[in-house]
């Protein structure tokens, strides 16, 4: 009886029916408080909006969601809608920025918040990122 199958079938994991996928041209990725719009509103642009709590539990999926997106020559992320934001969000997005760099690819945040622009300052982010207070002077900024 210790080798026998069970009938059941087998179900799929959490992970895999989770909202953590690579994104396509529109999708909504989601992690306990965070939750990532990913858009691509023109061809070589890719817009991630980002909404809730980024923090270290969080961040991973940022990550994740910032790198399957890289193949695009330009991207912004909308901080604008973030109620916490912790160092391990701002390190996500740092890294991010220094990637743009060496692959020659343009890069840019929206800091407009009292939570993100305070992260930013405590840790000089804004030595290394492209940040502006506005979505579409970022737009514009990574259109250049």
């Amino acid at each position: 009886m210790a080798n026998q199958v069970s009938p059941r079938r087998p179900r799929m994991s959490r992970r895999l029916l989770s909202h953590n996928h690579p994104p396509s041209n529109t999708g909504v990725f989601a992690h306990g408080q965070l939750r990532i719009r990913g858009e691509t509103p023109r061809p070589g642009l890719r817009l991630l909006t980002v909404l809730g709590e980024l923090d270290l539990a969080t961040s991973p999926l940022l990550d994740r969601v910032v790198r399957d997106s890289e193949r695009i020559p330009a991207m912004v992320v909308d901080m604008s809608e973030v109620a916490f934001l912790g160092f391990a969000g701002v390190d996500v997005l740092v890294r991010a920025a220094e990637r743009a760099d060496d692959g020659r690819r343009r890069f840019a945040v929206v800091v407009s918040t009292r939570p993100t622009q305070r992260a930013f300052e405590l840790t000089g982010a804004y030595a290394w990122i492209g940040c502006y207070p506005r979505l579409d002077m970022a737009l514009r900024a990574v259109a250049e």
